[in-house]
């Protein structure tokens, strides 16, 4: 206060408020409390504004449904059996009712013992956390996360804080948590806790690729997670505190421990006696059924493969063409992320049962191969007749040019192989300078061969040197100016010496045995051997293949798909019509004949002659430049002969009578349009030769056009999709619209052809109860072996042989496709007959027998209709092998 003079007659200036010190305070304390409320306000509103925020990017609800859209898409079998997964994550979503009740009950004692109590934050479970784990610093003391928390956890992810500052570390790991906090309510207030407690389990990755727990009960114990016993749950519920520490495949003690842990919390929480609990405990880890699982494993591999890049071609074009095929998002479906559900043909027994087929004569076959090219293995086998190594025998009417073909393909083998593209840069540096493929190193070493031996085609031409076959090359486009530059430039400097070292160093590298694995005939499929790479691909080449297929004649539908003999360690799908393709031989012939039967109305005790048959130049639209006369490989009889002995015997000569009465190709080349095949000029050319089996063709085609044979002359088109749903059991997609069914032969032709089918096969099949039929079929030098078979249930296409033509058998004995093919048909029949449950379900049955038309108007009795040609009524036996009921053997080529 200001001090006045005693006395002074000044009187001080006033605003007119007088404030003593009591009243001064007061209006400070106000005023702070008014900043105090304010600040409180904006505290309260920056705390809205955070929480608005952060609440911009929570999971939303469709992503807590479906956390992180990649659920895998399950294939089923026609029988309801899981074929399969197509995924990013192998996850695939369980109710709650599909958990045992031992996983839930070890989740709450372990993890959050109030969890029906709170509503998704445990105030007593954090205010323990304060006290014990941050003041005390007590270690054991608890965690204070709920499982809602966890499992937002999971949703919301953590972020990444490698390299930030402090203050940006601090800010997101506390946004983080909120993020969590904000989730776990929303959880708990959208969501039972039921469903809290799958959609837990369903999100947690258990390692080794088991995301989710019916991906983990299935890759650890080989079970669904409602059969998980007690031991099981509590291992598995441990591996949620931290699946790497508590891993029973790498750390079985430390899970033991762990699990332990949880089933003592289940007995204090009474799930469990204390009798019990101290006998569980003493269980050891087993471990037995745990099997990592990839697209290699289980069955119908092949298919599978096939399979999800039809689906993926078929998804995009069905949204392409119709909204209603789209997600609602208005993009294709996806295989991998949407959890589609695919419902296949496929019948698990069936296949089950051809594979078995296949793999039970393949094994000794395979003997028997490995025995006709002993020395396939020879270190360094020269070109000789008198070697067994199928990449350098030359028998007397190999050519240079094919010996050629079997160098470079074994070499093309080399070069794709991982180890040798990671060695490559390191052995052949000179290649890398030069920037040169491995066909440019090799065509170098055939000039500088050339330059120091020179070859000639025949003895009547000039010798080629290495200058003039570069030249060559180069006048013909066979490489460009450029490439040939480049050689010129490299074999005129030392460049090529330094490549002959190193290419000699790395195949040296490559013949060097190592400890690997390959392919074996054993229940695990493979074994571990010292072996060198090199010999590694020889081994495998060696190796039989087989494409086979089953479909269901009147419906379509394929049972059955083996593409080869292990998807493993071969790739390439046998079966696959967009793929494979080898000359069907003899199994061609059948359609033929069914042509010419249905046209002209023959019987099967038609006649022809066992002569040569002619087709001359110009003549018909053949198109031929000379004349045309296939030879019989057991040459001419010169007799009279029924068409199902024709057929039979796969003579040559008929097929060419049969051609030249259709007066050109176009007529059969439409036939097997009509049932289905590929007739593009790449795969059978018009030309007459295709009537005695040249087309490369696949089973996929020959199967379906089979159909015919067994369906009283209709062609069913065979499908293996039945329909496609999406996650929630909306029907997506439904294949029967699509599938071509049409009549190609009359009922009497496809009668007929038939009994002609069943005929030539009569008691080839030792054992077997079932009506069946079938054509067999052998190609040039034994390259490729097939059968093609039918039942009234399923017809079966069958081929046999290398993925090199090359390697092959060296004569009919093992080579003809009733040794290679005809086997295996055998065995699924026998197989199917044995299993009951096919028979039950209507699926197969060996007393299922081919319809037959209400009158037959042909004479199917050969003594009958050989007297009533002949004109006579007498009681002769006509000299005819369709009257026998067994024939000799089998001549198909």
């Amino acid at each position: 206060m200001p001090k006045y003079i005693e006395g002074s007659q000044e009187v001080p200036k006033s605003n007119g408020v007088h404030l003593d010190g009591r009243e001064e305070r007061v209006a400070k304390f106000k005023n702070f409390i008014k900043w105090m409320w304010r600040l409180y306000a904006l505290g309260i509103l920056l705390i809205v504004c955070i929480f608005m925020m952060l609440s911009l990017d929570l999971p939303s609800f469709e992503e807590l449904e479906n956390p992180r859209s990649r659920i895998a898409s399950n294939i089923y079998s026609s029988d309801d059996v899981v074929l399969g997964k197509y995924y990013i994550e192998n996850r695939t979503p369980v109710e709650y009712d599909s958990l045992s009740p031992h996983l839930i009950h070890a989740l709450i004692a372990t993890e959050d013992a109030r969890y029906l109590e709170h509503s998704g934050i445990d105030a007593e479970a954090l205010g323990r956390v304060l006290v014990k784990t941050v003041i005390l610093q007590q270690r054991n003391a608890g965690g204070g996360s709920t499982i809602s928390q966890q499992l937002s956890k999971l949703l919301v992810g953590r972020p990444n804080t490698r390299n930030k500052g402090m203050a940006v570390r601090s800010w997101l790991l506390l946004s983080t948590k909120l993020k969590e906090w904000l989730t776990a309510v929303r959880l708990e207030r959208s969501y039972t806790k039921e469903e809290i407690i799958a959609l837990y389990f369903n999100e947690f990755d258990f390692l080794y690729g088991a995301n989710g727990i019916k991906s983990a009960a299935e890759i650890y114990y080989d079970k669904d997670p409602y059969d998980l016993s007690i031991t099981e749950a509590a291992m598995l519920v441990r591996m949620l505190k931290n699946p790497s520490l508590y891993n029973p495949k790498k750390h079985p003690e430390r899970a033991k421990k762990g699990r332990e842990q949880v089933l003592r919390n289940m007995q204090i929480k009474g799930h469990i006696t204390e009798a019990r609990y101290h006998e569980l405990r003493k269980t050891p880890v087993d471990m037995s059924t745990f099997q990592v699982k990839d697209h290699n494993d289980g069955i119908a591999t092949y298919f599978r493969m096939y399979l999800r890049d039809h689906l993926k071609k078929l998804l995009v074009q069905l949204a392409k063409d119709d909204p209603q095929f789209q997600k609602p998002d208005g993009t294709p479906y996806d295989i991998y992320r949407d959890g589609l559900k695919i419902y296949t043909t496929i019948d698990s027994r069936v296949q089950k049962h051809a594979e078995k087929a296949a793999r039970d004569h393949l094994k000794e076959h395979q003997k028997r191969l490995f025995e006709a090219w002993s020395d396939w293995n020879h270190p360094n086998p020269e070109i000789s007749s008198k070697i067994k190594n199928p990449w350098t025998r030359k028998a007397y009417k190999s050519t240079d040019g094919e010996m050629e073909i079997r160098r470079l393909s074994l070499a093309k083998q080399v070069w794709r192989t991982d180890r040798y593209k990671a060695v490559r840069p390191k052995f052949m540096p000179t290649a890398t300078h030069w920037k040169l493929r491995d066909i440019d190193v090799d065509r170098l070493f055939q000039i500088v061969e050339y330059e120091k031996n020179p070859k000639q085609k025949n003895r009547y031409s000039p010798k080629v040197n290495g200058k003039a076959l570069l030249k060559k090359w180069e006048e013909t486009g066979f490489i460009t100016e450029k490439q040939a530059q480049t050689y010129r430039d490299i074999l005129s400097s030392k460049a090529i010496d330094s490549l002959i070292k190193q290419e000699k160093a790395i195949m040296d590298y490559m013949k060097t045995p190592v400890k690997t694995t390959i392919f074996a005939y054993n229940k695990k499929g493979e074994i571990d051997t010292l072996i060198s790479p090199f010999d590694s691909i020889r081994y495998h080449r060696m190796h039989l293949q087989t494409g086979m297929i089953a479909v269901d004649p009147v419906s379509g539908a394929v049972r059955a798909w083996v593409g080869g003999i292990n998807h493993k360690y071969f790739k390439f799908d046998h079966v696959n019509k967009d793929q494979a393709a080898r000359q069907v031989g003899s199994t061609i012939k059948p359609f033929l004949y069914a042509l010419t039967v249905d046209l002209k109305g023959y019987s099967p005790c038609f006649k022809v002659w066992d002569q040569p048959t002619t087709i001359s130049k110009g003549e018909g639209q053949f198109a031929l430049m000379s004349d045309w006369t296939p030879k019989n490989s057991g040459g001419y009889s010169g007799d009279e002969i029924t068409l199902t002995e024709a057929l039979n015997r796969s003579l040559n000569s008929v097929s060419a009578y049969l051609m030249k009465e259709l007066k050109g190709p176009e007529p059969f080349r439409n036939f097997l349009a009509d049932v289905g095949i590929d007739t593009s000029n790449k795969r059978v050319p018009a030309s007459a030769a295709i009537c005695l089996g040249t087309p490369n063709l696949s089973p996929y085609e020959m199967a379906g056009g089979y159909t015919i044979f067994a369906n009283q002359g209709t062609y069913t088109e065979p499908v293996f999709i039945d329909r496609i749903e999406d996650k929630n059991g909306n029907l997506i997609y439904s294949a029967g619209q699509d599938q071509r069914s049409e009549a190609i032969l009359s009922e009497q032709g496809a009668y007929v052809m038939n009994q002609m089918l069943q005929k030539i096969q009569r008691g080839r099949l030792r054992g077997v109860k079932s009506s069946y039929g079938g054509k067999t079929g052998t190609t040039n030098f034994q390259a490729d072996g097939w059968f093609m078979g039918i039942t009234p249930d399923l017809v079966v296409g069958t081929w046999v042989g290398c993925d090199d033509r090359f390697i092959r058998f060296r004569s009919l004995r093992y080579g003809q496709g009733a040794k290679m093919a005809r086997p295996i048909f055998r065995n699924i029949l026998l197989n199917m007959e044995a299993d009951s449950t096919l028979r039950a379900d209507k699926v197969y049955s060996s007393k299922s027998r081919f319809p037959s038309p209400e009158t037959i108007e042909r004479e199917m009795d050969c003594l009958k209709y050989n007297q009533f040609a002949n004109g006579k009524d007498g009681n002769g036996k006509a000299n005819d092998a369709t009257n026998t009921d067994i024939y000799g053997i089998d001549e198909d080529y």
